[in-house]
């Protein structure tokens, strides 16, 4: 196969140049060097992004801090005593106030992973070259900004190119009934939490609700479908079903963890129809869990039968406090059991639990690994924990995805992803645990090939191997 036979000729050039320079590189360096490289290589399928479209944020004068309060880094900055944004400030982007509030928190930051893949994104699409990000440099960087999204179809053809890009699956979590999307860069997900938290909320229309107007009643009434009983509501999440197929989605998404634990216990449909018919305000906790339930394991009834895969977050939670037990990914080994036929991605590691997340992988033949954005929440945790998976799991079950909001961090999230997985597969080969051409068929598994397989994009998107 043509990328087997390309990393002979990598490796060629790159001990040439080291040759004639006078280097004395060690071996086990040139080996990651070279494996490196022929990642570069690699056109990529990052199976999982937040991509903000631009028009969302029109009245966002683009800047730096624009950036930032998206980014992880945000949530390092609060963590070490930074006061929340000013989104009023960011929007006018007065610069010298945004650092003098937040700049000694952003240096504090300057050790963590989120940090530094934010600050390579911007080394990659900006050829930024200093160590950090300083109360100097922001303005220009500022003014980058502001003038790349300006021009913002241009800047998205060129930024997919310097970051080496060729498809994102999008999960717009914040308005999860959107299907439109710009397909010449993104695939669209179908996010299920509202859908899945809504059946036990039928008050949902009312001001109860964070974002009404987003619930699954409300699109429900948009479109001239009233829902009255447990059927009409199962009817109607047919419909949306029907609805993202037609715009070619390509997999289902589960972030419940960020709301509640991840234990989905399995509801009879006569339960579920007994609690439905009660108004919501009078079911207990209990009782809203078991709603949601029973609507999961309808969903995934629904993936199977659809041909869906189902992308599921374990681990680690985003921001600032959360209840971290709800996430921990053995609390879904029930589901495994129960659905054989389901294709089930676990994310990020399962980080902190990254053992039993390896150890799920290896039992079950429907449940695949996605290490997206685990290099972003510790580099050195990513190393340790995906070496221990290369011992566990067949390498056709991994995928990477980004999980940014801005291409600025996605480019650095990818070039994290890179670093180690070369770091990884190269000492691998060092230890004699692997030979070059293997190492290179895992890496272009991970970064491409299993992705295509797996969602069928070739089938779907006519994207070859």
């Amino acid at each position: 196969m043509l990328f087997k036979n390309r990393f002979p000729a990598i490796l060629a050039i790159a001990t040439l140049i080291i040759t004639l320079s006078g280097g004395c590189v060690p071996e086990k360096d040139q080996t990651r060097s070279q494996l490196k490289q022929y990642i570069d290589s690699i056109r990529v399928i990052n199976t999982h992004e937040h991509q903000r479209i631009p028009a969302e944020l029109q009245d966002h004068s683009y800047n730096f801090y624009t950036l930032l309060c998206y980014s992880y880094i945000n949530s390092d900055l609060i963590s070490a005593g930074s006061p929340f944004y000013d989104p009023e400030l960011v929007k006018q982007g007065n610069l010298d106030e945004l650092w003098e509030r937040h700049g000694q928190y952003l240096d504090f930051s300057r050790n963590t992973s989120y940090y530094s893949h934010f600050l390579e994104g911007f080394r990659i699409l900006y050829d930024f070259r200093d160590p950090y990000f300083t109360e100097e440099n922001i303005p220009d960087l500022s003014a980058q900004i502001k003038e790349n999204y300006n021009r913002i179809d241009e800047w998205y053809e060129e930024a997919f190119g310097k970051s080496g890009f060729e498809l994102m699956f999008v999960d717009q979590y914040w308005n999860s009934f959107n299907m439109d999307l710009d397909t010449n860069y993104f695939a669209l997900v179908f996010n299920i939490n509202r859908i899945v938290s809504d059946i036990s909320n039928r008050s949902a229309l009312t001001a109860e609700d964070a974002s009404p107007e987003q619930s699954t009643y409300a699109i429900a009434e948009k479109e001239g479908f009233v829902i009255q009983t447990l059927d009409d509501y199962l009817a109607f999440v047919d419909q949306l079903f029907d609805q993202f197929i037609s715009k070619n989605a390509v997999c289902i998404k589960n972030s419940l963890a960020y709301s509640r634990t991840l234990d989905f216990a399995y509801v009879s449909y006569e339960r579920a129809d007994e609690l439905f018919k009660r108004p919501s305000s009078s079911l207990s906790g209990k009782e809203k869990k078991e709603l949601q339930d029973f609507m999961f394991h309808r969903i995934i009834e629904k993936s199977i039968a659809v041909d869906l895969p189902i992308q599921i977050h374990t681990g680690y939670l985003a921001g600032n406090g959360n209840t971290l037990e709800n996430s921990q990914p053995t609390k879904l080994n029930n589901l495994f059991l129960r659905y054989p036929d389901a294709r089930f991605v676990l994310f990020h590691g399962g980080y902190p639990w990254t053992g039993e997340y390896a150890a799920l992988g290896k039992m079950f033949s429907n449940v695949y690994l996605d290490i997206v954005w685990l290099p972003q929440i510790s580099r050195e945790a990513a190393v340790r924990s995906f070496d221990e998976m290369l011992d566990c799991v067949p390498y056709n079950k991994f995928f990477w995805g980004g999980d940014c909001c801005f291409i600025e961090e996605s480019a650095g999230s990818l070039e994290f992803g890179k670093d180690v997985v070369a770091e990884v597969l190269a000492a691998r080969i060092e230890r004699g645990l692997m030979t070059e051409e293997v190492a290179c068929e895992i890496a272009r598994g991970i970064f491409r090939k299993n992705a295509i397989r797996f969602f069928k994009l070739d089938e779907k998107w006519g994207i070859g191997f």
